[in-house]
């Protein structure tokens, strides 16, 4: 416009020089942009497109400096599941009928993981390894990993009879849960690599997902997982144990959905009376709580069948906990 305002007055404005430089200026720029952040945005969305959420994933690209490489040290809450008798299913199944059995499961429960905000860090066989609180930090990481394994729970007890019906195998799931201390970040070769975590926090997340099939459980949580949620959310203590590794006991909660306390208040209130006997090494009269609750409760199952034993063959030192022998 100043070009030709200036010629319509006999005037020669030079104006092809700098809008040339300009446009060079900005294909330059854009052209760095795209090879530099543009690539760094794009190797971020690759790398955690696995197992991130999309809405996290893309906080991180706005905020890359939220994102450490390496190795940091940070609480975490972990959960680790696995499917019961998954060895009997593969065992039944074609491999291709097995194969999309499993994506099916898989996707419905990493679905709910990643829903609420957790990391998804690796699947090994039928078993999900899950953690929150990184990369992005989760105030709440304890609640949201505590619900998404109720979830997942619920998810499942709704597709048990369409998987019944395709594998001819009632599929159930033990989750243990875990907060602590540990050390997450990208792991590996120069070549390969995972954002994966290490620690002692998480091999007891680990060995609680075992612990369920001492006290037929299906969910248990740690006493630290339990301190981080609120008071009022609903949890029954199972036990104090020893898991294989680890001499120092750990205090175990179930996480229970909405109603059981109401439904359930009563044998939950005697079960609670009868571990206090337990602990102080009254076995006779824990027994005598636990063999009618038995009938209707695994937990209390499992302590009948330890107090038989303990009778039977009296522990010379005793302190309440359950030593448990494997995982």
């Amino acid at each position: 416009l100043a070009g030709f305002a200036a010629y319509s007055q006999l005037l020669w404005l030079p104006v092809a020089t700098p809008l040339a430089g300009v446009a060079l200026a900005l294909a330059g720029g854009i052209s760095y942009n795209y090879a530099t952040e543009g690539r760094k945005k794009r190797q971020i969305r690759q790398a955690f497109n696995q197992y991130l959420h999309p809405t996290v994933i893309e906080q991180l690209v706005n905020q890359p400096e939220r994102l450490q490489l390496g190795g940091e040290k940070r609480e975490l809450t972990m959960l680790f599941s696995d499917l019961q008798g998954f060895t009997s299913l593969s065992e039944r199944l074609t491999p291709e009928a097995l194969t999309t059995l499993l994506n099916d499961y898989l996707t419905e429960m990493s679905d709910i993981i990643l829903d609420t905000g957790g990391t998804i860090d690796k699947y090994e066989g039928d078993a999900i390894i899950a953690f929150w609180n990184a990369p992005l930090e989760q105030t709440d990481h304890a609640w949201r990993a505590v619900n998404a394994a109720l979830a997942c729970q619920q998810r499942l007890a709704e597709r048990r009879a369409a998987y019944l019906e395709r594998s001819g195998i009632e599929l159930h799931m033990r989750i243990g849960i875990n907060t602590g201390q540990a050390i997450v970040g990208n792991m590996g070769s120069t070549r390969r690599f995972d954002y994966t975590m290490l620690g002692d926090a998480v091999n007891l997340a680990a060995r609680l997902e075992g612990v369920n099939k001492v006290f037929g459980t299906a969910t248990l949580i740690s006493g630290s997982t339990r301190s981080q949620l609120d008071a009022t959310f609903p949890t029954r203590e199972v036990a104090s144990v020893a898991v294989v590794g680890r001499s120092e006991a750990t205090v175990i909660y179930e996480p229970l959905s909405d109603g059981a306390l109401e439904n359930q208040g009563e044998i939950f209130a005697d079960y609670a009376q009868a571990l206090q006997l337990f602990r102080q090494g009254d076995f006779s009269a824990a027994l005598e709580i636990f063999s009618p609750l038995s009938e209707s409760d695994r937990p209390s199952l499992a302590f009948a069948m330890r107090c038989r034993e303990l009778l039977e063959e009296p522990p010379e030192e005793w302190n309440g906990i359950w030593v448990l022998e494997s995982k």
